[in-house]
């Protein structure tokens, strides 16, 4: 998930990774700096999410998202514009994976993520 702010472009981004069948959760944060739109965040949020599940080696991987804009552009693979980049960074990262789906969830199920984000956007201030 991501959290954006207008004022001075800046995201806070996580990821919860959670592997049921090892009742294993990780979790991380992240800020990004010069993003242009909310959307924007919520697709660096969604590279950094996969990176993580690589470098664990994680090979089957359903990502949720409460963005429907993401999710329908990365499952149909049609990138608008201003996403292009980094959606093709999410397509070529989607390689290192046995499988991957992309599924959009409602925001009341994306709270610990939505969390993390604002709190990782907001720590910036401190």
């Amino acid at each position: 998930d991501a959290a954006w702010r207008l004022q001075d472009k800046t995201a806070g981004c996580s990821w919860v990774l959670h592997n049921p069948s090892l009742e294993e959760t990780r979790q991380g944060t992240s800020t990004e700096r010069f993003v242009a739109s909310p959307l924007m965040a919520e697709a660096l949020a969604v590279r950094e999410a996969l990176l993580q599940a690589k470098a664990l080696h994680l090979t089957n991987i359903c990502l949720k998202s409460d963005n429907q804009v993401l999710i329908k552009a990365l499952s149909s693979k049609q990138h608008p514009v201003e996403l292009y980049g980094i959606n093709l960074d999410i397509e070529n990262l989607s390689l290192s994976f046995t499988s991957i789906s992309f599924a959009h969830v409602p925001r009341s199920l994306n709270s610990a993520a939505d969390a993390l984000a604002k709190s990782a956007l907001y720590s910036l201030n401190s």
